[in-house]
């Protein structure tokens, strides 16, 4: 049996790798992916490192032997400090518990509610939108999202706190791609700018939550919303306990901070693809005219606009938020593809490398929404599209993130043309937690009924 699969050599323990690596991760993996195929090892320092780029092996991880790893500290300790011990970074029997609680909050029964929510928010962004401006559509669909998440989530207005809030979260993401993965952090109570605006940071976020949550706790109101969700679950597998009020925090942060960035990320995505293939956005528009020549959009109305949703799933292909699953730590030694995989290594999936692979997509740069429909979209093999993850940890809130995404799309189509603003220039991804485009995306608006203007929003 071989010992290592191909990969790159670094003859200083890997320290120069892994500064390519975090210099540009979506170059250094897309060049990996191209040299070594399916299985590519490298060493991160003192960490044994596998890069996973092939369905097959995707699935070995996600789904097979997902049981054979656990998620590794060094790594994730960063990420604990905004969300706690919640689903994204908990392991074994907590984490089965803790996904058996929250699952009923996203059961589809409770989609009317959050899409009434969606389109009302979205509705209103658009009463400040003129015909003629550019603006910079991340930014919007940021202040968006941030909302729709905390009434769905909390059911609370945030009124003014929704701009802190987004700085708070783009704050938070930054440091935490830049602190993840290296096994010594400087202190965090130590006066350097960079950790006090952590510390502004976390107390925002955590503050706020930590209050809606006694206050709630306190009313012992069900509002309806997947904060009473979370508070009221009973676990009937094991008792009939629920969350403590620490656990609720945990998740309801996790929920939150994903809730909002990674949708708001996959968004802009979006509108990007949108704006630079009109003959897309007039196909768009025709079908949602067709559903809603008079009305905004319903829940019941996403299963009627299928090409909405295959734009949206192709953008998730080019464009996946989480471009790099959290890695997994091997916890006893295991084969994979032939290869003996030790205890403690590391290993990577990457939707961004695995979904631009002509191997399983012809033309991978190609914006090509059609590779979904019928008859076409079983030509892609399992695992070769994940960007929710998969198997039994896929993201509970993918089947919600969709439903939010079509409804916003349906909702400003309706009203509005959108164009890549002039002088917008390159557009370039910036991987931190969730990949966005880096300084923003300025698209000029035209509103349907009106001829195209000119003119500006202020930056």
């Amino acid at each position: 049996m071989a010992t290592y699969p191909p990969g790159p050599q670094d003859g200083l323990l890997g320290i120069s790798l892994l500064r390519r690596f975090r210099a540009d991760p979506l170059e250094f993996i897309t060049d990996a992916a191209r040299q070594y195929g399916d299985l590519a090892y490298m060493r991160f320092g003192p960490v044994r490192t596998y890069f996973m780029f092939a369905p097959h092996l995707v699935r070995e991880v996600l789904v097979t032997r997902h049981k054979h790893f656990r998620r590794p500290e060094m790594l994730i300790r960063p990420l604990r400090q905004i969300d706690g011990n919640g689903l994204v970074l908990s392991d074994g029997d907590f984490w089965r518990r803790q996904r058996r609680l929250m699952q009923p909050a996203f059961s589809t029964r409770r989609f009317d509610i959050y899409s009434e929510v969606t389109v009302h928010y979205t509705r209103r962004m658009l009463d400040t939108w003129q015909s003629g401006v550019s603006l910079d559509i991340a930014d919007e669909m940021t202040r968006l999202t941030l909302p729709i998440i905390a009434k769905t989530l909390f059911g609370v207005e945030l009124e003014g706190r929704a701009a802190e809030l987004g700085r708070a979260v783009h704050t938070l993401s930054e440091m935490v791609f830049r602190e993840s993965g290296y096994p010594v952090h400087l202190p965090d109570w130590l006066p350097l700018p960079s950790k006090r605006r952590k510390r502004w940071a976390i107390g925002t976020i955590r503050g706020l939550v930590a209050g809606i949550i006694r206050e709630r706790r306190a009313s012992g109101e069900d509002r309806g919303d997947l904060l009473s969700m979370l508070l009221l679950a009973v676990d009937e597998e094991e008792g009939g306990g629920g969350m403590t009020d620490a656990q609720a925090l945990d998740e309801a942060i996790t929920l939150f901070n994903a809730g909002h960035d990674s949708t708001a990320a996959a968004l802009s995505w979006i509108w990007y693809l949108i704006a630079r293939h009109p003959h897309i956005e007039s196909q768009l528009i025709a079908e949602i005219d067709e559903v809603l020549p008079d009305r905004d959009p319903t829940y019941a109305d996403v299963a009627r606009l299928p090409l909405t949703e295959l734009v949206i799933k192709e953008s998730l292909r080019l464009y996946p938020p989480t471009w790099s699953l959290i890695p997994r730590e091997v916890v006893e030694p295991l084969e994979l593809d032939g290869y003996k995989i030790p205890r403690g290594a590391w290993l990577y999936t990457f939707p961004w490398a695995t979904q631009r692979d002509p191997r399983w997509f012809a033309h991978p740069e190609r914006f090509e929404p059609e590779r979904f429909a019928p008859g076409r979209v079983d030509e892609i093999p399992p695992y070769a599209y994940f960007p929710f993850g998969g198997g039994p940890r896929i993201c509970i809130g993918a089947a919600f993130a969709t439903m939010e995404m079509v409804l916003i799309l349906a909702t400003i189509l309706r009203k509005f043309r959108v164009k890549l603003a002039p002088g917008q220039g390159e557009v370039v991804p910036e991987p931190l937690i969730a990949i966005r485009p880096r300084g923003g995306l300025r698209v000029s608006l035209t509103r349907r009924s009106e001829p195209a203007l000119t003119g500006q929003r202020p930056s």
